[in-house]
């Protein structure tokens, strides 16, 4: 295998981990660890909103996003990776689902994002964000079923 591809790939899995790390984080609601990730110059757009410059400022807004909720689950599926050196590009199909104390629905939102990564000292990191919803659907939480003791017969045991 060529040195090219090598790194090529190299470049993709590393991508692949920083997504991976970013959705544990906010899973996590932990804001710290998801603004970490990001390059101290990041430019990050959501939607219809300004355009969020630094990575303390992308920090601090998770922060006072994840203070709303009290469970937020994001899904990203990587669909597209172009990498080069020490930049990389990425398409990814995002899902979350969310719910803030005391409401009586549980929101999900189905949408984009469109990336650039940049290596650095510390490994690669968020460059740029954009993001775009394409859909928001509240379904009520009556609705909602949960399976006590629930055991798909396979898996892991403790």
């Amino acid at each position: 295998m060529s040195d090219t591809r090598l790194a090529r790939l190299e470049a993709e899995s590393a991508v692949r981990r920083l997504v991976g790390l970013y959705c544990d984080a906010v899973n996590r609601l932990d804001a710290d660890a998801a603004g970490a990730l990001f390059a101290p110059d990041c430019r990050i757009t959501i939607a219809d909103g300004p355009e969020r410059i630094g990575r303390e400022v992308q920090t601090e807004g998770m922060r006072q996003t994840f203070a709303a909720f009290d469970f937020l689950r994001q899904q990203c599926d990587v669909v597209a990776i172009d990498a080069d050196g020490g930049a990389a590009r990425a398409r990814l199909l995002v899902f979350e689902t969310t719910h803030k104390p005391g409401d009586e629905s549980l929101g999900m939102i189905w949408g984009n994002y469109e990336d650039e990564y940049v290596k650095l000292p510390e490994g690669w990191r968020f460059h740029s964000r954009r993001y775009t919803m394409q859909l928001r659907a509240l379904v009520p939480t009556a609705r909602l079923q949960q399976v006590p003791g629930f055991d798909p017969g396979f898996g892991f045991k403790p």
